[in-house]
């Protein structure tokens, strides 16, 4: 009698500690994103580039460079469950960006993918949905119950935690970048 709640709980912990580690994982890769976006290693999507800068990944590429930096997760399932928001705004007070998580849904449909242009204040969001095997830590996690995705990689029902990292930074003036860049 006592076995099966005991197994539960110790099963509990530890996929609570996996979500935990992931979130840290995802912090990391999207703080090292970030900074290849801050200073100019990655070419922001909409920006002419010139002999001495990388052109622009495309948002799949993005994402293939962000899950290399997440542990435990393979890359494949990585680059399914992995969304990303990233929106330049004009200036630190007028920034008010849409939630994608609504009750229990999460909707792609306004996320956007532009880092806009130097000097620009930029906000970037990642998050992971992590499928959770054990319902009751569905109370104490921020949880998603239905996933809409309107960028590809899959939607449904079942039962996830959503784990997010957000970064918020100036881009760094770059004299190689010409042109207006992408916003939303």
């Amino acid at each position: 009698m006592i076995a099966l709640p005991l197994f539960t709980m110790i099963f509990a912990v530890m996929e609570l500690a996996l979500v935990f580690l992931i979130s840290i994982s995802l912090e990391d890769a999207a703080s090292t994103m970030a900074r290849q976006i801050r200073v100019g290693t990655i070419t922001p999507p909409g920006i002419a580039v010139t002999a001495n800068t990388a052109a622009a990944p495309n948002l799949t590429t993005f994402k293939q460079d962000l899950c290399q930096y997440i542990l435990l997760v393979p890359t494949t399932t990585c680059q399914n469950q992995i969304q990303v928001d990233i929106q330049p705004f004009a200036n630190f007070t007028n920034t008010s960006p849409v939630n994608p998580i609504s009750g229990q849904t999460f909707n792609s449909g306004n996320l956007c993918y532009g880092s806009g242009t130097p000097g620009e204040v930029v906000l970037m969001r990642v998050y992971y949905l992590w499928p959770l095997l054990t319902p009751f830590l569905l109370n104490g996690l921020e949880n998603v119950t239905t996933y809409t995705n309107t960028t590809g990689g899959g939607s449904g029902t079942g039962r996830w935690a959503a784990v997010s990292a957000t970064e918020v930074f100036v881009n760094e003036p770059n004299a190689n970048f010409t042109g207006a860049g992408v916003s939303c």
